[in-house]
């Protein structure tokens, strides 16, 4: 009952929004967008599931210019498929958002929060750390945002099946220089009780430094990232520190390296089971890429595929891996053949 009362009260007030502009405001800008891919795999671990296979989604975009630098937004998301379940069911998950635009940038958002919900907005985790402020996705969550030079705040809740608010995230953030400090504070979700979040991003001496602090009043986490380029070498390291569960401080080193159609990636990470790998890329040409990885933990798993761009809106890729995902391209497992189409 709750996304229907909150998808009327939207449409009522995009309604009120396009009439208003039916009478000498500016006519409401509609905008669609989407993607489907369909394609053939054999890896699959139960065998009903083998064989062709399809994902499509179409997202629709309406934007009315309410006057006096005012515009109110409303996306809606329409699935029609996923992966291996032909028809799916469709669903209307609309986000409405009333923005201003002026010496102060102001804004309401109602629906997904598209991971920017008060309490994240600002503050920055950090690779390996156990505790993390809640992501606010729900598809019913409110926030509110202001944001005037260098600094910001912003509050948001769950709303509950009343459209009452239910929980408090809230965050704010502020930049000197090239120092950005971010703070994130969430009750919402967590049975331990609130957590509370500060971060702390700069350059220092040719080096992009991160570091961050959460704590919920019993568990506590600590997080340090390391990052710097070296011509067309990229390197980076983080290193985390958890009070809970015991032992379980992680680290991880990365290297990248990139020349004319050429791409290297080599990576350790502790906290993914002391897993190292190797990822390979090479540009054919401008329409065809072949890539190639490793990635060593428990097992052994390796990919190598091809992606073949016909236009920016047509794509086919042939693949073969030994485990979904490993660490390169998004691959599935086994031999797959498939058409992505977007628009």
């Amino acid at each position: 009952m709750k996304n229907v009362l909150f998808a009327t009260t939207a449409l009522v007030a995009f309604a009120g929004a396009a009439s208003a502009a039916s009478h000498g405001g500016m006519a409401p800008a509609v905008s669609f967008s989407g993607e489907m891919t369909a394609g053939y795999n054999d890896g699959d671990v139960l065998p009903a599931n083998r064989g062709m296979f399809y994902d499509a989604n179409l997202d629709m975009s309406v934007t009315v210019d309410m006057g006096d630098s005012v515009t109110a937004t409303l996306t809606a998301g329409i699935a029609t498929g996923d992966e291996r379940t032909p028809g799916g069911t469709l669903a209307f998950n609309p986000t409405i958002e009333i923005a201003y635009t002026g010496p102060v940038n102001a804004s309401l958002r109602m629906g997904d929060m598209n991971d920017k919900g008060a309490s994240e907005y600002f503050y920055a985790d950090r690779s390996g750390m156990a505790l993390d402020v809640e992501n606010q996705d729900g598809g019913t969550d409110v926030r509110a945002l202001v944001e005037f030079g260098s600094y910001g705040a912003a509050v948001g809740c769950q709303l509950a099946n009343t459209n009452s608010c239910q929980g408090l995230n809230a965050g704010a953030g502020a930049t000197f220089g090239t120092i950005k400090i971010g703070v994130g504070y969430d009750t919402a979700g967590n049975a331990a009780g609130a957590r509370t979040g500060v971060s702390v991003d700069a350059s220092v001496a040719s080096f992009d430094v991160g570091v961050s602090y959460i704590t919920d009043n019993t568990d506590n986490s600590i997080g340090l990232e390391l990052g710097r380029t070296f011509g067309a070498i990229k390197v980076g390291a983080y290193y985390a520190s958890n009070s809970a569960p015991a032992s379980s401080n992680a680290y991880g080193v990365s290297a990248d390296y990139s020349t004319g159609a050429l791409s290297l990636g080599a990576y350790y990470d502790s906290a993914a089971t002391n897993s190292y790998g190797l990822n390979v890329g090479y540009a054919v040409s401008d329409a065809i890429q072949v890539s190639a990885g490793v990635k060593v933990d428990a097992v052994t798993d390796y990919y190598v595929g091809m992606e073949y761009t016909v236009n920016s809106n047509i794509s086919a890729t042939v693949s073969y891996a030994t485990a979904d995902a490993i660490s390169g391209p998004e691959f599935k497992n086994g031999i797959t053949a498939l058409i992505t189409a977007s628009f």
